[in-house]
């Protein structure tokens, strides 16, 4: 889902790094998708309830992305699901401290990998894609297509203007 503000440029991770987000602080550009349309509305809309929102789909072709839903994987890389679930929010917002989640992504980012396959919070068996490098130069970079076969997305913020 993409706020509507950030609807014309699906691919730019942008709205994520404004406020940052559970696997990202604030300044990183971050990709969050949801592999089923129910998990991608409940992360959007988080505690906020409804809100106005473009489902966006996605085309990826991803390397080097941890499957944090995998207990051997989480294993492996010393990660425990209590990490993936902490509550990042207040930690950032009350305790003013870097959550786990962020501590995470600079660790694994240092180590190579370009995005997690993660389970989701909101939703009981919801799977999630976090992507924190993708369509760059570099080999193995993911590639990110947003799907817009009939250019319904907004060309730019002015679509999104009060009249």
């Amino acid at each position: 889902m993409l706020s509507p503000r950030w609807s014309h440029r699906p691919l730019s991770g942008e709205g994520a790094s404004k406020h940052g987000g559970r696997y990202n602080a604030p300044g990183i550009p971050t990709l969050y998708m949801s592999e089923a349309f129910e998990t991608a509305v409940a992360e959007y809309e988080q505690e906020l309830g409804i809100r106005p929102g473009t489902l966006c789909a996605y085309d990826v072709e991803a390397e080097r992305v941890l499957d944090l839903t995998d207990a051997t994987s989480r294993r492996l890389a010393a990660v425990e699901p209590s990490e993936l679930s902490c509550p990042w929010k207040q930690i950032v917002l009350v305790q003013k401290k870097r959550p786990p989640t962020w501590e995470l992504a600079r660790r694994l980012t240092a180590q190579g990998i370009v995005g997690v396959r993660v389970p989701s919070v909101r939703v009981r068996r919801g799977v999630n894609l976090v992507l924190w490098r993708w369509n760059d130069a570099e080999p193995g970079s993911p590639r990110v297509t947003a799907l817009d076969p009939l250019g319904d997305l907004p060309l730019d913020q002015r679509s999104w203007r009060p009249t």
